[in-house]
């Protein structure tokens, strides 16, 4: 195997299965990879400059089984099998190194995550509605090609939305009040990518998946209740507390265990019961959800008897 050579620049992310540092990557890489956008843009440190930035992530496993064993894990797998797509993190190469049995993965490198820049307005302003269009057509896009390459990634949560900003914009407002005379809104433009693929499975692959996925926040009920037959309806469920997050700057669903998880989430939606329609013809809340009230049955639960808020955060009944 050929020798990897590399100067790690600093740690930027230590999670349960792997650590991640910056690296300024002294050996080949894919052809025609460019250099990454926060090398590029104008706002590019000085301090980069010169230097070939990638993100190394060495896995805190040790793989005594060697590549047979590698080759089993369904990261790997899945990085090696999805196609490019300009809203999911690269993966440029991987190694094992035979003494340690450490394996390593090497990414595009990004600024930071979306649960970072979320943080940079909390008390501050929020972001523009034109900004906030462009990081939902994102990652929809990128979602949507992992599932047309059959994988969902059941892991969604901000952190594993990684971010760079390449500039300033004059979005648009997209207020419902706007006129033609409404002056745009100013605000940043942010480049997002899907990453961390640690729990991504085939939507075809067969069931009982693990039911433990996903921080809490981010969790679909189905998945709270301990369903272990679930499939890419539960990245759909995180997208849309994610897009709440950014749009509110606080998280939709802040659980402290999963029955106050599965409580706030009736708060606002409802219990799963049939509280008739609002003036637009749609349910009040999430509507009846008879799959769920018999899995939450099995487990001993029973929903708190919760009406749906209405638009105007009032109750429906």
């Amino acid at each position: 195997a050929s020798v990897r050579r590399y100067t790690p620049l600093k740690i930027v992310g230590d999670g349960s299965f792997g650590t991640v540092t910056l690296c300024d990557w002294h050996g080949p890489l894919p052809p025609n990879t460019p250099l990454p956008a926060m090398q590029r843009s104008a706002g590019a440190r000085q301090e980069y400059a010169g230097k070939r930035l990638v993100a190394i992530k060495r896995m805190k496993k040790p793989w005594e089984g060697g590549w047979d064993e590698c080759k089993k894990l369904k990261e790997l797998e899945s990085l090696r099998r999805i196609p490019y797509h300009p809203n999911i993190i690269p993966l440029y190469d991987f190694f094992l190194l035979p003494e340690t049995k450490e394996l390593y993965f090497v990414f595009e490198s990004m600024e930071g995550n979306l649960y970072q820049l979320i943080k940079t307005r909390k008390g501050g302003r929020n972001f523009a509605g034109g900004l906030v269009s462009s990081i939902f057509r994102q990652v929809v896009s990128g979602l949507d090609h992992i599932h047309a390459c059959g994988y969902f990634h059941r892991d969604l949560k901000p952190e594993n939305l990684l971010v760079t900003t390449t500039g300033l914009y004059h979005y648009r407002s997209l207020s419902p009040q706007a006129t033609d005379d409404t002056p745009p809104e100013s605000d940043v433009v942010v480049i997002v990518k899907l990453a961390d693929f640690g729990l991504a499975r085939e939507t075809k692959s067969r069931p009982p998946y693990t039911e433990y996925v996903s921080t809490r926040w981010y969790r679909a009920p189905e998945v709270l209740l301990k369903s272990k037959d679930y499939s890419n309806p539960v990245d759909m469920w995180a997208l849309g507390t994610i897009m709440a997050e950014v749009v509110n700057l606080r998280p939709l669903f802040p659980g402290n265990n999963e029955l106050d998880q599965i409580a706030k989430i009736c708060e606002l939606l409802g219990d799963p019961s049939d509280y008739g329609k609002d003036d637009r013809g749609k349910s009040y809340g999430g509507g009846p959800w008879q799959k769920g009230v018999k899995m939450a049955r099995s487990q001993g639960f029973s929903f708190p008897k919760v009406c749906a808020a209405t638009r105007t955060n009032r109750y429906a009944c």
